[in-house]
């Protein structure tokens, strides 16, 4: 799994209020590139479960060229849970029409002032041949696209005040 950790200055809930704001993550989808960006929020037995499902473009590399579309839609599933001081995020994402998923972890826990925002991941591809290749890929942009994220993320929060 890879991993990746971020650093905020506001606290745990703040920051967690603002990942899950429905209009926060369509406005940082589309401020990406992303289009049809729709999302879905209900609150189940205690899990806060947030569906997006957007069209996204890549840059796919030669060897994906032939078998994939450059442009996707993607279904993003996170099942967010109060877990004491932290919050915790199992999520799930799918790109449809292609053999390729992402599974990741994701807890925001305390660090003095701020919060620390943990993210484990791993991307899973089901083609033979290429399937190292293609997942080593979809790892890699998706470490980028998680960075843009969180750039965004804190540029807003830090706008906000």
């Amino acid at each position: 799994m890879l991993k990746l950790t971020i650093n905020y200055s506001q606290d745990v809930d703040t920051v967690y209020r603002f990942v899950t704001d429905p209009e926060q993550i369509k406005k940082r989808c589309e401020e990406s590139g992303e289009r049809n960006v729709r999302i879905q929020v209900e609150d189940s037995g205690g899990t806060k479960i947030i569906t997006s499902t957007r069209e996204i473009d890549s840059d796919l590399p030669a060897f994906a060229k032939k078998l994939f579309s450059a442009t996707n839609t993607i279904v993003e599933r996170r099942e967010w849970r109060d877990a004491g001081e932290k919050k915790t995020c199992k999520s799930h994402i799918d790109v449809l029409r292609t053999p390729g998923e992402i599974d990741s972890n994701v807890t925001i826990s305390p660090n003095g002032s701020g919060c620390t925002y943990d993210v484990e991941f791993e991307a899973t591809a089901k083609v033979p041949l290429i399937r190292k290749k293609l997942e080593a890929f979809v790892e890699k942009t998706t470490m980028e696209g998680m960075r843009d994220e969180h750039d965004y993320n804190q540029r807003a929060l830090n706008e906000a005040g």
